[in-house]
């Protein structure tokens, strides 16, 4: 069945106490966070070395049936050589080869390595890279030595997680699903229309999930069902009961990418509104709404370019006014009646929305920011990548200057 991948941007994991009969009590050794993030005593801060993603170094109660460990380099590496370049050596001498695998998503570049055997009870294990093993593409050799540690817990864990809580919705061509479980475990939200599917799956270990990604390569205005999976260390799987939904129909890809509330000139006449369009085709703004908190405009019937630029603007906005940049040399000017929405844009931070002609959102700024500020007159707010949902860590945290019509 074809699938397709979405990267995350949101993902918050912590660590759920329950018993330890399927070792979910995930604790941490002196020397590393709650979170797994090694400190600068640990052997893996190294530059150089890999980073021991998972289990993170100084983890205690790993399953002894460890399914796998995960690495995270520097950049990728050249086709992988199974014979054994890693190392687990328990703390007696003995080790238990790794075989790295296959590279798996995570917030970087990493690569799975499957132990040779299972491990034994109340040990603790060095990560080791062996000397000369692994190259970067390019040829850099990666260095080897140990990466950190990690200590197995009595038992293996012979059970699946437990998932609770799995909602999931769609907005603005965005999936937003959150699910719990009892144990750490690896996430994802698999969608399913027909004999088509697509995949949330942020690469990250958790009990606690909040997903985030725009749905792709799936089709439009049909029924669906969306499961939550995951997979614990030992290598268990589990799967929610499936949730009807129905895809929503398709929006037009056009993005609200600037807003400029406090310009340097006149706030009667130069505000504006920056749209990109991400489509391969132009797209006609007739019957678009732009709103803010209390009021809104219909659009005219202009069209935005493939890849192109769009400014909402003042029905009396001044091109040059000798104050704010001027709009880059392409950018359509689309001029509304009067000032933009009730009455211009709050200065204090006020939610903007474009809507399609049929009452769906398609792309909003939510006032994250606060533009009031005198040091902060003729600065703009910019969103931080046009593919980024619409929440908070999509903007700048600040006003920087304006780039109407620009990158």
């Amino acid at each position: 069945m074809p699938s397709s991948r979405l990267r995350s941007l949101v993902l918050l994991a912590c660590a759920a106490c329950s018993p330890n009969t399927d070792l979910a009590a995930e604790q941490h050794a002196p020397g590393t966070s709650s979170s797994g993030v090694t400190t600068s005593s640990d052997a893996g801060a190294v530059f150089g070395l890999p980073e021991l993603v998972d289990p993170p170094a100084g983890s205690l109660q790993v399953p002894t049936n460890l399914a796998r460990v995960i690495f995270g380099f520097f950049g990728p590496l050249q086709v992988p050589d199974s014979t054994a370049p890693l190392n687990l050596r328990a703390s007696d001498g003995t080790e238990v080869a790794l075989a790295l695998g296959d590279r798996v998503s995570c917030n970087g570049t990493c690569y799975a390595a499957v132990p040779a055997g299972t491990l034994v009870a109340a040990t603790t294990y060095a990560v080791e890279v062996v000397a000369d093993a692994l190259h970067l593409q390019g040829g850099k050799p990666v260095l080897s030595g140990s990466v950190g540690s990690f200590t197995t817990a009595d038992a293996p864990d012979e059970y699946a997680p437990l998932i609770s809580g799995f909602t999931l919705s769609i907005a603005e061509g965005c999936v937003h699903a959150q699910f719990t479980t009892d144990e750490a475990a690896w996430p994802e939200v698999i969608i399913s229309a027909g004999d088509q599917a697509a995949s949330l799956d942020p690469g990250t270990i958790g009990t606690q999930f909040d997903l985030l990604a725009h749905l792709t390569d799936l089709p439009f205005d049909v029924d669906a069902q969306a499961i939550a999976r995951a997979v614990d260390r030992a290598g268990n799987s589990a799967d929610s009961s499936a949730l009807a939904l129905h895809l929503p129909p398709k929006l037009p890809r056009l993005v609200i990418t600037e807003v400029l509330a406090n310009p340097a000139g006149s706030e009667y006449t130069q505000e504006f509104v920056e749209l990109k369009n991400l489509e391969a085709e132009p797209v006609s703004l007739a019957g678009m709404l732009i709103e803010d908190k209390t009021g809104s405009d219909v659009l005219p019937n202009l069209a935005v370019p493939a890849g192109g630029f769009a400014l909402v603007v003042a029905a009396n906005f001044v091109m040059n006014d000798g104050k704010d940049p001027v709009p880059r040399d392409g950018t359509v000017i689309v001029p509304v009646s009067g000032r933009i929405g009730a009455d211009g844009l709050s200065n204090d931070g006020e939610p903007v929305r474009l809507v399609s002609s049929d009452g769906a959102v398609v792309s909003q700024y939510g006032g994250w920011v606060n533009v009031s500020a005198t040091a902060w007159n003729g600065m703009s707010v910019h969103r931080v990548s046009v593919d980024a949902c619409d929440q908070p860590s999509a903007w700048t945290n600040a006003p920087e200057l304006p780039t109407p019509g620009w990158e």
